[in-house]
């Protein structure tokens, strides 16, 4: 009888660090953007990826998942790849 292997499962991280620029709105807005409407709430953060996209995240979900780029220096060595990550 052939026994099957199992690969164990592995834990994944991004490579490259993602970067947006992110502003948190204190007043509701309707944004329009390519798919239509994006409606952010007070407190949400609007976020446009390294193509130009917008997005909208709730504030606990920002604060888990970003965090402050010290610019001063530039930006060069944070520079994302091509699109895809390829």
């Amino acid at each position: 009888m052939l026994r099957r292997q199992i690969s164990p499962i592995m834990i994944f991280r991004t490579i490259k660090p993602l970067l947006v620029e992110a502003i948190q709105l204190k007043e509701p807005a309707d944004i329009p953007v390519e798919g239509g409407i994006l409606r952010v709430k007070p407190g949400e953060w609007l976020l446009r990826d390294g193509q130009g996209n917008l997005t909208r995240c709730d504030d606990t979900s920002f604060k888990c998942s970003y965090e402050p780029v010290d610019a001063r220096n530039g930006l060069e060595f944070l520079a994302e790849g091509k699109p895809c990550g390829c």
